[in-house]
């Protein structure tokens, strides 16, 4: 049985010994024992790491493939006083990148410069132009940052004309191999075995910038002169999630101390960016995915990322002001345009998708704005559950951007499909493209070829993954505080779902402008405890009619009201209750 929004409920199912003996082993919650098993972390010491976020636990950078030969090569350029360009996407996680490597040298006094493409004019990723500007500007080195995995060509021309490169990158590595390079950093190449394949962009300069600071010392350098790296985890941690990589592993011991130090960063940049995203105090992951992300994407889709980067460059609050002031104009700009192009995105699919045959629903329009496209395809995963792919037209080319299901890895699937495509790029769920007018309509019979040869009916139905089962009455401060400390919560490591069954709803009330949402209280065998469903007014109002009981899917929230903070459920899903 389907629940009110149409999902499949999967409920973990670790065994109850092992959850047994884990609580035992670290004085925990069984059912925080059983979160953890969930996300992988089975043994007492990994948990010990997971739970403690300790920095020693990282691994060593130079076990990245090719790190030496970079680490050296940037030292040479920072003894022998050369001037450095960062190259970076234009995204958050590039941006961040930029700007980390940038704060970086300006510690270390070298002269280092940045080049973000214009992304209407240049497109995504290293071009040749960009690549002759950067020599001729007197840089003699040049760093990629969240990019260049596929810049073969533009990497030979930097070779002729005397300007070396080193790619960090983390995306997936091409059919051509590896360009020719000084250094390519990339977890993902198929020769590289460092233990942890999933940082972000920011995350591979992160580990470049902790090498040369490791190198530097080596050769001579006194600490007092060495930057403190941990400063500046408030971009790791800003680039990291805003990518949606995953919170596990160094990602996750490095994004706990990262919204520390973003919580109390003295950058100006920072500062004012908090201030007109309305952040203050401590910052969580949910802060930096929906309002500090979303405010420096913003710029980069609409091709204003240089805002964004000298935003996280600043040295002056008055200025950084003026830029994130600037930054949150752009911002809800951008909100604008992606309403624009979601509704025509909606009149396509109305008119010419025929969805109980197409597995993959490809729009293409020179109504898209290709800046936005990426959002307005995620939103139409989460609607239809199937894979998108919008692709904004402009003189007969075109610019797309795909989002996808777990069961449909969409970069293998643009491989498959690469003879309609000029270009292509990107992650199993996440991938961009560049493609010929003519050739859109044979591209979308592809992508529909290979998604009805992989994807069935059951793979198209959307789930809801649940932790455990969860009495109300375990519900309170001791347990919420014990769960909080796997934070932060993010792709990886999701918030805690978590599931009650035969719940009474009680005094059910209905909220908001439209009365779309709800609140009610939640009553299971003597526990009762305030619950709040957002965007579930109708259907919660049609269950309390038609089923005595109910089951919850629901995470535990924090509701805090007149400086009082009180415990509830946010409801995620309902369903009638089993017999």
């Amino acid at each position: 049985m389907l629940s009110l929004s149409s999902k499949r409920w999967i409920l973990s199912q670790a065994d109850p010994e092992r959850i047994d003996a884990l609580a035992r082993e670290l004085g925990v919650p069984a059912v925080v024992a059983a979160l953890l098993i969930n996300r992988q972390v089975t043994t007492a010491r990994d948990a010990e790491v997971f739970l403690n976020a300790d920095l020693a636990r990282l691994h060593d950078p130079f076990e990245i493939k090719d790190m030496d030969a970079a680490a050296a090569r940037v030292v040479r350029a920072v003894e022998n006083g050369e001037t450095i360009t960062v190259f970076c996407d234009y995204d958050v996680d590039g941006v961040t990148s930029a700007a980390f490597l940038t704060h970086f040298f300006r510690d270390l006094g070298v002269h280092v410069r940045h080049y973000l493409p214009e992304r209407m004019a240049e497109g995504y990723g290293l071009n040749e132009d960009a690549v002759r500007k950067i020599r001729d500007g007197g840089s003699t080195l040049m760093i990629t940052a969240d990019c260049g995995i596929t810049g073969h060509h533009e990497v030979r021309v930097a070779k002729t004309i005397g300007l070396d490169v080193i790619i960090s990158d983390h995306h997936q590595v091409g059919e051509e191999g590896l360009p020719g390079a000084v250094a390519v950093l990339n977890p993902h190449r198929p020769d590289c075995d460092y233990p942890f394949r999933f940082l972000a962009g920011v995350g591979i300069t992160f580990k470049l910038a902790l090498a040369v600071r490791n190198a530097l010392h080596r050769t001579g350098w006194d600490k007092s002169r060495l930057p403190n790296m941990k400063r500046h985890l408030d971009l790791f941690v800003l680039g990291t999630i805003a990518d949606v990589a995953p919170l596990t592993g160094e990602n996750h011991i490095l994004s706990s101390h990262g919204l520390e130090v973003l919580a109390t960063s003295a950058k100006p940049g920072i500062v004012a960016l908090k201030a007109v995203a309305g952040v203050d105090g401590s910052v969580n992951a949910r802060a930096v995915g929906f309002a500090l992300g979303p405010r420096l994407n913003a710029a980069g889709r609409l091709g204003k990322a240089d805002a964004g980067f000298h935003l996280l460059t600043a040295t002056d609050l008055k200025e950084a002001m003026a830029l994130a002031e600037e930054i949150d104009k752009i911002n809800t700009e951008r909100k604008e345009i992606q309403a624009w192009v979601e509704e025509e995105a909606e009149y396509q699919i109305a008119r010419e998708v025929d969805l109980e045959a197409e597995r993959v629903i490809v729009l293409a329009s020179e109504n898209f704005h290709a800046g936005v496209i990426g959002i307005v395809a995620s939103r139409l995963v989460e609607k239809y559950f199937r894979p998108v792919v919008l692709i904004a037209m402009s003189e007969g080319k075109g610019k797309g951007s795909g989002r996808s299901i777990p069961r449909f890895n969409l970069h293998k699937a643009f491989t498959e499909c690469a003879g309609r495509l000029t270009q292509f790029g990107g992650h199993a769920y996440a991938a961009g493209l560049s493609i010929e007018e003519e050739n859109v309509a044979a591209f979308r019979d592809a992508m529909n070829q290979v998604a009805r040869r992989i994807l069935s009916d059951d793979d198209m139905v959307p789930e809801l993954t649940i932790d455990a089962e969860l009495p109300l009455a375990d519900i309170g401060r001791p347990l919420d505080a014990a769960i909080r400390k796997l934070e932060p919560f993010g792709a990886g490591n999701p918030q805690p779902v978590f599931l009650a069954t035969n719940v009474e709803m009680k005094n059910l009330r209905l909220m908001g402008k439209n009365k779309e949402h709800a609140r009610f209280t939640a009553c299971q065998s003597g526990a009762r405890i305030d619950a709040v469903g957002f965007g579930l007014a109708e259907a919660l109002a049609a269950l309390e009619g038609e089923a005595p009981r109910i089951d919850l899917a629901f995470e535990i929230q924090t509701n805090t009201w007149n400086g009082q903070n009180k415990l509830e459920l946010r409801i995620l899903d309902a369903r009638a209750a089993r017999e």
